[in-house]
């Protein structure tokens, strides 16, 4: 099964509100709210088209720095980084020859054996030579980040994971985070703002892996200096419980 980072995760609109003579006052880093009853889901009937999950959010922020630019791949902003090791990037083979190598968090590097997971190893062909690199992906890439959660029968949830799910070379490290666009008209000033955000998370395997689960979304953001917003969680629902999107 291809994963799920071959798809597009995409935001389908967002309205500002506003236009008030007294700007109202918000804390600095986002908030936002989740809007239950706009959950939806749409199942395709075309094998050429995805299947789409929306949600749509409420937020506000105090200084208005939401969203990326096309542009923000860089920095704080990066992907994913690769690691060097007496001036070659780190492979497998060089993980076997130094065991003592750590990465960013301390602790040394992972092995990559069976059961394979595409958290920390990608196999692909850098700067004309083909083998196993080792890279640490950044999560602010992002800035909407969305866990689904599958109920289990004891009522507890556990994360999908597709990281964990989808094995080499079919790996998935995006799962259904994304990236929403500068939402300020002019981003060179601090003001702040507030409306409304609709996510859609389009995929050939939402029905295939999620047809027969009890559902529950945990959604946050962050703002472009980093700083997080609350954390807020869905009603429990099924894929077929949800209203069906409008096409």
């Amino acid at each position: 099964m291809r994963s799920i980072s071959n798809f597009a995760f995409a935001v389908l609109s967002v309205s500002i509100m506003g236009g008030c003579f007294n700007a109202p006052t918000y804390p600095i880093g986002p908030q936002i709210e989740i809007l239950n009853d706009e959950i939806c889901f749409l199942k395709s009937t075309k094998v050429d088209v995805q299947d789409e999950l929306v949600v749509s959010l409420k937020f506000k922020d105090g200084d208005g720095d939401l969203g990326l630019a096309q542009r923000d791949t860089v920095g704080k902003y990066v992907f994913r980084n690769f690691f060097t090791f007496q001036n070659k990037l780190v492979t497998y083979k060089t993980k076997k020859l130094n065991p003592t190598l750590q990465g960013t968090n301390g602790q040394p590097l992972p092995d990559y054996v069976s059961p394979f997971n595409c958290k920390n190893w990608t196999v692909e062909r850098v700067g004309g030579v083909r083998d196993t690199f080792y890279v640490e992906y950044n999560e602010y890439y992002f800035n909407i980040f969305v866990d689904i959660e599958t109920q289990n029968q004891d009522g507890s949830f556990t994360k999908f994971d597709p990281a964990a799910y989808f094995q080499p070379p079919s790996c998935d490290t995006k799962g259904f985070n994304g990236r929403f666009p500068v939402l300020s008209k002019d981003p060179s000033k601090s003001n702040p703002l507030d409306g409304k955000m609709t996510y859609s998370m389009r995929s050939f395997g939402l029905d295939f892996l999620f047809s027969t689960k009890t559902l529950r979304l945990k959604i946050s953001i962050v703002d472009k200096a980093l700083n997080k917003s609350n954390v807020v969680e869905s009603k429990t629902f099924t894929l077929q419980s949800v209203k069906k999107c409008s096409q």
